[in-house]
């Protein structure tokens, strides 16, 4: 059962903007004649979402590169409902020297063709694509790294709006930081070692080093990921991130996580050293920081199977998972009946249960809403969109007056609550009939159909658009000169219309 952040605001009349500040609506215990009250169901229907998912795992080696296509992209989405990326860049052929601009070119490049097909990304750069049982162990000496990542920062800042998370790579095997040759093994017989990794505090400072220098190159919007809990609370603390610590950008709420075992024995291979004590911190810290990654193999003891996966993925709050591996896992789940489940669930999955909207309204007054809105998913959004409202003429003109809706961060809303958001906006629109609609879009790629969020309620989405019809329409009239605090509606440009459907027929 769902349980709601806030007591019902119900209306009593359309308020009159009577000064500077823009005051809730007056609450009721019924709702009056001149609001009507919209009720929607929620759909079964696979909605194609930016920065959540399946993913592929799209790996390409600079030694032998292999540029993104769109038609690759474009085969992702149609045959699998794919439309986020996890682009593996192996940097073989620089371990000891700079990334040659030309080189840096073919990765935005890479981006480039991941935002014109409508997808996000999460990164991962590496030295090694293996895992080697001898000397040299493949990966880069720590200056090498850092400068590296000094390379890239500006990717990471021009391309902010398609790039999910990055991955903190780099180090060791796979860039999943172990099998290292410069950054530490186990030193278990040594003293002054660390008791849960088995590391010395040398390589933990030189891993925070990177962690540190990854976090400061990304846009605050997009978090790093560490491929073992029990590494983040060593360098960050056992304090889980809060919303205050989003909100703020903080490196503890920016430091997320990826298993890239997940479900495959009792310590998914080594992802957790003491679960009595990585699960609780882990179930806390993943409500904003994100996780992602894949599972490695079937276990034998049934912990790969619907029951489990589901339980963990809405546990750890999961945003991400590699549709290519392991298959044997996700045939598993397919014969078992959750593989759909999670295809809809993972990341976000947002709809509308209730709208309270007037039905008329004066020119200079302000327009009271209730929306209450809810999260079916795994987990919160990981990136910020901004919400409007927006009234869309019904003249047939393609006239849209829309506003920014203040003091709603979608980090927040939780899977399993109601999210209420009660607002005014001060209306400037020409007389006439409008339909409601509501936009939740991506702060820098807004202006792309692609990168808005459609809500999975049955008749509300309008796909190739990026956004949702409330199914109300309200009438503007008259003339009311007043002044209001409340955001005020503006002249406003759709989104590029996308290229695709945005819904995946399965």
């Amino acid at each position: 059962m769902y349980i709601t952040h806030a007591i019902l605001v119900l209306f009593l009349a359309l308020r009159k903007a009577d000064g500077a500040a823009c005051n809730s609506c007056v609450n009721s215990k019924s709702v009056p004649s001149s609001y009507a009250v919209k009720t929607y169901h929620d759909s079964s229907e696979f909605v194609e979402n930016p920065h959540r998912g399946f993913v592929d795992q799209l790996i390409t080696h600079s030694s032998h590169h292999s540029a993104l296509t769109m038609s690759k992209l474009d085969g992702m989405r149609h045959d699998k409902g794919i439309t986020m990326a996890l682009r593996t860049f192996v940097i073989d052929t620089f371990v000891t020297s700079s990334i040659s601009d030309d080189y840096l070119n073919k990765i935005r490049h890479d981006l480039d063709t991941l935002m014109s097909a409508g997808f996000t990304t999460a990164l991962r750069f590496c030295y090694i694509f293996s895992q080697r049982h001898s000397h040299p162990l493949g990966d880069a000496k720590k200056d090498i790294v850092l400068h590296h990542i000094s390379q890239l920062k500006p990717i990471f800042q021009k391309y902010k709006g398609v790039i999910t998370s990055i991955q903190a790579g780099f180090i060791g095997a796979w860039g999943e930081w172990h099998t290292t040759e410069y950054f530490g093994s186990p030193e278990w017989n040594t003293a002054g070692h660390d008791p849960v990794t088995g590391l010395m505090p040398q390589a933990y400072r030189d891993r925070k080093d990177i962690l540190m220098a990854l976090l400061h190159a990304a846009p605050k919007s997009i978090q790093i990921q560490l491929r073992y809990p029990a590494q983040k609370m060593h360098m960050m603390g056992s304090t889980p991130a809060t919303f205050q610590g989003v909100q703020r950008g903080d490196d503890n709420a920016r430091t997320g996580h990826h298993n890239d075992c997940f479900l495959s024995s009792e310590h998914d291979v080594g992802t957790y050293h003491n679960t009595a004590v990585e699960y609780p911190y882990l179930a806390k810290d993943t409500r904003y920081t994100i996780i992602g990654g894949e599972t490695c193999s079937v276990a034998n003891n049934h912990r790969s199977e619907c029951p489990t996966a589901l339980k963990e993925m809405a546990m750890f709050h999961w945003t991400y998972l590699n549709e290519g591996f392991d298959r044997d896992v996700y045939s598993l789940w397919k014969h078992q009946g959750c593989y759909n489940d999670v295809h809809r669930r993972l990341g976000y999955r947002l709809s509308i249960a209730k709208a309270i909207l007037p039905k008329s309204v004066h020119v200079g007054d302000d327009l009271c809403f209730h929306l209450e809105f809810t999260n079916h998913g795994f987990a919160a959004p990981v990136k910020h969109f901004n919400l409007h409202l927006i009234l869309a003429s019904t003249s047939g003109s393609s006239h849209h007056y829309a506003a920014q809706v203040t003091g709603v961060d979608v980090r927040d809303w939780q899977p399993g609550y109601t999210h209420t958001v009660a607002s005014s906006v001060h209306v400037h629109a020409p007389e006439g009939h409008y339909k409601v609609l509501v936009s939740l879009s991506d702060p820098v790629l807004g202006d792309r159909a692609d990168y808005n969020v459609l809500l999975a309620t049955t008749g509300v989405p309008l796909y190739t658009q990026g956004l949702n019809d409330l199914g109300h329409t309200v009438t503007v009239s008259g003339q009311h000169a007043s002044s209001s605090g409340c955001p005020g509606l503006y002249s406003w440009k759709p989104p590029a219309a996308g290229h695709y459907s945005r819904l995946f027929k399965g």
